[in-house]
């Protein structure tokens, strides 16, 4: 019995996708049939195929976390509304990049890619290194708090415990820099507007416009007198371990005493409600996988085999 099978297009305008294209085939036989027969048809195809402009070009890197997702079909949801396609079509997608045909290697649609898809093929790199989205992804969906714990609760609570507390207090701010790039990009106001949306500062007594500048000060300078402190328009933090019910003594002129012990744990709530987020949001998932993407960890580092040679002194 025949069937609507697809040919699908990526139509590429420099680092953005403008326009979409299909060639529709009524075809019968095998599902490796079918779809050797669309591949097949692809120089033709995209030539003659129907066009769909898009309202807006849609940045590469984020179809390409679409496919991480594998959920790049999303993009054709309107171009399969009109045609009606069956449950599960048979598709090929294809970027037309310069005018041709550009693929270097293949991947089933609506399958998550990760890095290992690609071994064996042009994209496969040298090395060896952990995929983050394939290993926090489960059927239950991301594992963020697993992945946040392991990228930044682990070291933050390794120094905090052997009191390394100056860089416990770098790490925890730059655990909050990648949410907030993670939640909004790289806007500038990121790291207040994370907080304020997500952090209950109230049982610290602090603003998100002191923690701001107590984190620029400590990263930038590791001192506590960024240029707003030095002014006199936003109180120093001055940060401690101890019982959060007891400071250490009355908050000096200017200054305010802190538990970082606290400030850990508010934190650690703030992530809990970062993530509901995307239970209530799911495209928000596009955004995080696309900026997730381009940070790095400890947990992630690449390993590469140095050739014998390359150890082996010469005379």
């Amino acid at each position: 019995m025949k069937e609507s099978c697809f040919n699908l297009f990526l139509y590429c305008d420099g680092l953005t996708i403008s326009t979409l294209g299909v060639a529709v085939h009524q075809l019968e036989g095998s599902d490796h049939e079918k779809q050797s027969f669309l591949s097949s048809s692809v120089d033709a195809d995209y030539k003659i195929a129907s066009q769909y402009r898009l309202r807006e070009p849609l940045d590469q890197t984020r179809y390409q976390a679409l496919q991480r997702l594998g959920r790049e079909l999303e993009v054709f949801e309107g171009i399969f509304r009109e045609l009606h396609p069956p449950a599960q079509p048979m598709v090929v997608v294809t970027p037309i990049i310069n005018g041709k045909p550009h693929f270097e290697a293949r991947h089933p649609v609506s399958t998550p890619m990760y890095r290992g898809s690609f071994k064996g093929t042009s994209l496969d790199k040298p090395g060896t290194m952990v995929d983050w989205l394939e290993k926090y992804t489960s059927n239950q969906g991301i594992d963020v708090p697993r992945l946040i714990n392991d990228d930044y609760f682990l070291a933050i609570k390794l120094l905090y415990n052997n009191r390394y507390l100056i860089s416990c207090n770098k790490l925890l701010m730059s655990c909050i820099d990648t949410l907030a790039f993670a939640e909004a990009g790289d806007v500038s106001g990121n790291f207040k507007l994370w907080l304020d949306r997500y952090a209950d500062l109230t049982s610290l007594s602090i603003t998100s416009d002191e923690l701001w500048e107590f984190r620029n000060s400590l990263l930038h300078m590791t001192n506590l007198r960024s240029r707003k402190v030095s002014e006199g328009k936003v109180a120093s933090l001055i940060f401690y371990i101890g019982p959060s019910h007891l400071p250490p003594r009355t908050n000096p002129p200017g200054s305010k005493y802190v538990s970082l012990r606290t400030l850990i744990d508010v934190i650690a709530a703030a992530i809990s409600n970062w993530v509901e987020s995307y239970n209530n949001n799911p495209d928000k998932w596009i955004d995080f996988v696309t900026r997730y993407d381009l940070t790095i960890s400890d947990s992630r580092m690449l390993y590469s085999e140095v050739p014998a040679s390359m150890l082996s002194e010469k005379p």
